[in-house]
């Protein structure tokens, strides 16, 4: 068995393939080079980082970490976003494979002074992470909706289908849509440049819509999610009370066959338009975690996610 770092410029095509072949295998979810591209080439830096454990030839586990930039409170830096995480089910009998794979990635980033790495496991990943990887928690995301046709979301309330639809017409009304700009900041968040709007927003030949405002954008996507037309706004930038309520009426009156708005992010302010989800209701926990690389650049408050300006625009799932 061995194990090899790689970018993803130093990658063959046989080698992106198996990789592909590999997501495949592991997740049931066909990726094509195209996409495989577009995931990890596309960044800001031109490449990605590939930890693989090769037997005989062939990838049997790949641990791969995008590069983005990011404002820590008065620096900039490139953070590791750990995505894609797998291993064939044959190989995964030693949790250390794991760690090899990982500790190359970390190596390779911080000889390209990228000082932090985190993400968004899920239920299968976080543990694993924890105890093997040492990652601290971050926080959990929270969950933001407007449910307007109520029945298509639980159908045994479809005769309240009337309330819903009202509701989000009252809202529609006595919401301004009036976009401010302003030079609010958080302690930490992503740099929204060209090059990253660029990443984000080509993956998987989604159909985002990125909604021009002045100064800013928003940006939203719809998605069915079990059935459900779901509007998932996405991201603000900037991100303020004002700005976000606006989006919320922009979509409101330019979708018209939606069932949900959703919004899934920390907002330090409540919302007018849409209502917070009480945890046990949450549909999926969605985690937060991160491992320091370079304490002498990165602090503990890294860990407290109310520093944090973070959404689905951080990560990969929508």
């Amino acid at each position: 068995m061995n194990f090899v770092i790689k970018k993803t410029n130093e990658l063959s095509q046989n080698e992106k393939q198996q990789i592909c072949d590999l997501f495949l295998d592991v997740f049931k979810k066909k990726k094509s080079l195209e996409d495989f591209n577009k995931q990890f080439l596309n960044t800001t830096k031109g490449y990605s980082y590939h930890g693989l454990m090769v037997n005989d030839d062939l990838i049997v586990g790949c641990y791969s970490c995008i590069p983005i930039e990011y404002r820590y409170f008065s620096n900039n830096y490139f953070f590791g976003l750990s995505v894609d995480t797998m291993i064939t089910e044959e190989y995964r009998g030693s949790p250390f494979n794991l760690k090899k794979m990982a500790n190359l990635v970390y190596e390779s980033m911080l000889k390209d002074e990228i000082p932090f790495v985190f993400g968004f496991p899920n239920d299968n990943v976080y543990l694993v992470r924890k105890k093997i990887l040492k990652w601290e928690d971050i926080g959990q995301l929270d969950y933001y909706i407007l449910p307007i046709k109520i029945g298509n979301i639980k159908p045994n309330l479809k005769i309240f289908d009337f309330i819903t639809i009202l509701l989000s017409k009252i809202i529609k009304l006595f919401t301004k849509k009036s976009f401010i700009f302003d030079n609010k900041t958080n302690n930490i968040e992503k740099l929204d440049t060209k090059k990253f709007l660029n990443y984000r927003y080509s993956f998987f030949n989604a159909n985002y819509k990125i909604i021009e405002q002045d100064k800013l954008y928003f940006t939203y996507k719809i998605d069915v999610y079990e059935s459900i037309n779901t509007a998932y706004l996405i991201d603000i930038n900037i991100m303020n009370k004002t700005n976000f309520n606006s989006a919320v009426k922009y979509i409101l009156e330019n979708e018209t066959n939606i069932d949900i708005v959703l919004y899934v992010g920390k907002l330090d302010f409540k919302p007018f338009s849409l209502f917070k989800v009480p945890k046990k209701y949450i549909p999926k926990t969605v985690y937060m975690s991160g491992k320091i690389l370079d304490r002498s650049k990165i602090k503990e408050d890294i860990f407290d996610i109310n520093n944090w300006n973070v959404n689905l625009s951080n990560f990969d799932v929508v």
